[in-house]
């Protein structure tokens, strides 16, 4: 079953709901997130992050311009400079961030379509989900970590789209 709109909303009606910003763990995630994105050299030039939520970790991102891609009309009124919320992306982009957003209950094979629709070739392509949960993209991960997360195990993944 897809999680709804409404769902998503209900969850928003608190700020920071699932308590992100005040938890260490993920204080940890997203620190292993920004380094595993982190590269030499210039900032990227375009970022999309993928399920961005109230964008915690969007706003880090190490790019000249970026998009958070959020359902939630709730959170994306939340979502902080200097990321730019969108209904659609357009482009291509040399950096994707997909958090927590492919599971089950999420359509997670049109979020699969979409970062292959929109990643530029070499684009850096990170995933961070909870490994029992997780439906990866395809294709072999230049790097893959696990880690503990709350009560789970979380795996981040880096490709290098091609």
């Amino acid at each position: 079953m897809t999680q709804s709109r409404e769902e998503l909303e209900d969850w928003y009606k608190t700020p920071d709901p699932w308590g992100f910003q005040t938890n260490p763990a993920d204080a940890d995630r997203k620190a292993r997130i920004l380094v595993a994105i982190k590269r030499p050299g210039p900032k990227y030039k375009r970022a999309l992050d993928v399920g961005c939520g109230e964008g915690w970790i969007t706003k880090d991102l190490p790019a000249t311009l970026i998009h958070g891609l959020e359902l939630s009309r709730t959170a994306r009124m939340r979502i902080p400079a200097p990321v730019v919320a969108v209904d659609e992306p357009s482009g291509r982009y040399d950096l994707i961030l997909v958090s927590g957003v492919l599971y089950r209950q999420f359509e997670w094979q049109a979020i699969h379509d979409l970062v292959a629709n929109h990643a530029a070739k070499g684009a850096t392509v990170v995933t961070c989900h909870i490994k029992d949960w997780e439906m990866p993209l395809p294709g072999e991960a230049e790097l893959v970590e696990e880690f503990p997360y709350r009560e789970y195990v979380e795996v981040l993944r880096r490709y290098r789209w091609q």
